[in-house]
């Protein structure tokens, strides 16, 4: 994957690549983490915890806005942040939000802790925010055909439910690589 040379802004979603939601999501459902597998965690990905989405979101909603602000740090959260900050002077986080105004009051008060920025978009749909010079960092495969058919590029990071991705380590090294050539950042497939 190759990116343009104008990095004009650099978006970068929270839930599923700085943010672990899926983690404190089992845990609502009384899973342990630690025993799901590969595979579990591809389906908990893809919404698959066998239940309707209304109940997923009423058991999200009865948490309130805390659920989302006490959300863990992904092991590479800071060094992600880091490298996305100094391969671009614009850099924003995009995310969904929930269907209820609590996880856009959690979801805030994330950013505002665990990377003590403001500068984030909360809405649907993410393609609204493309053209070129934009960059979208996503877990997320789906979102790149919409991305890309506005005019920005995309980089998937690579989760359970997202194997095609790059990995963390690869997107980081890629933009630090940017942030030193003034060049776009390009992952290494591994």
């Amino acid at each position: 994957m190759s990116l343009s040379r104008a990095l004009r802004r650099l978006f970068i979603d929270l839930d599923g690549v700085l943010a672990d939601f899926h983690t404190p999501l089992v845990g609502l459902y009384g899973l342990e983490p630690n025993a799901l597998t590969e595979a579990d965690w591809a389906q908990v990905g893809e919404w698959g915890l066998s239940v309707p989405k209304d109940d997923l979101w009423q058991r999200v909603q009865a948490v309130g806005a805390e659920f989302w602000a006490e959300l863990p740090e992904l092991p590479w959260t800071q060094e992600l942040w880091a490298a996305c900050r100094a391969a671009c002077s614009e850099v924003i986080v995009l995310t969904t939000p929930g269907p209820f105004p609590e996880s856009l009051a959690g979801k805030y008060a994330w950013v505002v802790e665990h990377l003590e920025t403001s500068k984030m978009l909360i809405g649907s749909p993410k393609e609204a925010c493309s053209k070129p010079g934009h960059v979208l960092i996503d877990d997320r495969e789906g979102y790149r055909k919409r991305w890309e058919a506005e005019g920005g590029e995309m980089l998937t990071l690579q989760r359970p439910w997202s194997p095609q991705g790059d990995s963390p380590a690869d997107v980081i090294a890629a933009l630090r690589g940017f942030a030193a050539r003034g060049a776009s950042p390009k992952p290494a497939k591994t």
